[in-house]
């Protein structure tokens, strides 16, 4: 006779694959309905709502077939009920991805507002120059084209090339902080040398990640450059 938790236990693991296999398109919920709650952002427009929409639509998923795995007790069946299983799951993957690739078409090349904290304006530490901020589809997934040059000439002395951070925050509409990172565009090198104002000093394609946060990230209304000390205060450091 075929045991239920043997079946149950096939049922959370394919569940589980889905949630791993769901990061290759950066995030873990959408929707063919479109039916968000979430509202569309300017800059991400609905692919905050598609995440927040999938995790709800696995999550019902999920709850369905444990039930049905309860009531099974016979093997044939079992095997019988696990194909449906796989194929529905497929069906929501693959809907979810054609929504998150269709609606990651509709936002490349969307630039992003930049701004500097009055902090980092009267501290010195804005070192670099920033060049307009765009969305691009990095592997499938959306990221801010951050590319930064020398405001001016600057020496760099030996082994100090990590002390010149580049630090920002993702924020929203009420100020808000998404994400805060840093960026080392300054190389490190055994020997002083120096920078030439204009010298460009970085490229980087910085993810967004709308899956983590994603009611935050329907609010998304830019970069905010800031200074080390601001970045240690948001990140506990």
């Amino acid at each position: 006779m075929f045991k239920k938790k043997f079946f149950l236990k096939n049922v959370l693991a394919g569940a589980a694959c889905l949630a791993a296999m769901m990061t290759f398109s950066g995030c873990g919920n959408g929707s063919g309905s479109g039916g968000s709650k979430l509202k569309k952002n300017e800059y991400l427009g609905s692919l905050p709502g598609i995440c927040v929409d999938y995790e709800a639509k696995k999550a019902t998923f999920e709850e369905k077939w444990q039930k049905k795995g309860e009531k099974v007790t016979d093997q044939t069946k079992a095997m019988k009920l696990m194909a449906e299983y796989e194929k529905e799951e497929k069906a929501m993957k693959e809907q979810f991805n054609a929504d998150y690739k269709s609606e990651l078409g509709k936002i490349v090349g969307k630039e992003i507002p930049v701004t500097f904290s009055e902090a980092l304006q009267s501290s010195g530490e804005d070192f670099y120059n920033v060049a307009p901020v765009k969305v691009v589809d990095e592997g499938g997934k959306p990221a801010a084209t951050i590319s930064l040059s020398a405001k001016n000439n600057f020496d760099v002395p030996k082994m100090k090339g990590y002390d010149y951070g580049t630090y920002f925050r993702f924020v929203t509409k009420d100020g808000e902080t998404i994400l805060a990172s840093v960026l080392l565009p300054v190389k490190l090198e055994y020997q002083a040398f120096s920078v030439s104002a204009n010298q460009h000093l970085l490229d980087n394609n910085y993810p967004l990640s709308v899956s983590n946060k994603s009611e935050l990230w329907a609010n998304f209304a830019g970069i905010e450059f800031i200074t080390k000390e601001e970045y240690d205060l948001l990140t506990n450091k």
